[in-house]
């Protein structure tokens, strides 16, 4: 009985992780750039488990890396890949990654993210002194009709190797993902790219959560009122 408990509570548990998923993922449904999580159980059932007759489960997150639908905004710096590749840009921590291309200029002209990291063109930072700016699809950046510097957008072989360090940034750590240069760059000028994420979709497994955590309990309790009586009757003998 009591390894019964065990397991259901365990699994009870996990619903909870799951849960965190998608309220996070609810609560980027606004956040351009943004990429949905999923949550899945993995099954792994060690030797020692295997003589046990108890399964073990795994978890793991993965990360849906579709487009999200790219919108107007009229703003020349706000910026969207049409397509694969990412924005690479410089952190405190190092070089990352992200899709979220809501960039301005700070005090000394130098492109930057809304958190203040640099936007990394070929040379490094993007320095922009003028007036009239344009970005090609190509990602080529012009100024007052002079070229000044190109975004640098990569790609990735092995998009499940990367890591996430907070909400749009994604690092590469040892090369693992495989980046390469993206040759196919189409980047829209006064456009974002919207979360990816389906809020009736996150909705709906909600509520499915809900229920297999109500399913776990009712099972919990009736296991409990099982052993009780059996301890009473034990008890009267």
């Amino acid at each position: 009985m009591i390894n019964g408990i065990e397991i259901l509570a365990n699994a009870a548990i996990s619903q909870i992780s799951r849960l965190d998923c998608v309220t996070h993922n609810i609560a980027n449904v606004n956040t351009p750039g943004f990429k949905a999580e999923r949550f899945h159980f993995l099954e792994a059932i060690s030797e020692k488990m295997a003589k046990e007759g108890r399964p073990a489960q795994r978890t793991a997150t993965s990360v849906n890396y579709s487009r999200g639908i790219i919108q107007k905004t009229g703003n020349v710096l706000d910026l969207a890949i049409d397509g694969k590749g990412f924005f690479a840009i410089q952190t405190k921590a190092g070089v990352a990654y992200t899709k979220d291309g809501r960039f301005t200029l700070n005090k000394n002209g130098e492109l930057v993210t809304q958190a203040g990291d640099y936007v990394l063109g070929r040379g490094g930072k993007i320095t922009i002194g003028g007036n009239d700016i344009q970005i090609s699809k190509e990602g080529v950046i012009s100024v007052d009709g002079d070229e000044v510097d190109a975004l640098k957008i990569e790609n990735f072989r092995e998009l499940s190797a990367l890591v996430k360090i907070n909400t749009g940034l994604y690092r590469n750590p040892d090369n693992l993902a495989g980046a390469k240069k993206e040759e196919n760059v189409y980047v829209q000028s006064g456009y974002l790219e919207l979360s990816n994420v389906q809020a009736i979709r996150e909705m709906v497994e909600m509520i499915n959560i809900q229920r297999t955590f109500e399913s776990y309990q009712k099972a919990i309790q009736t296991i409990s009122e099982q052993d009780r009586s059996s301890t009473t009757r034990i008890g009267r003998l």
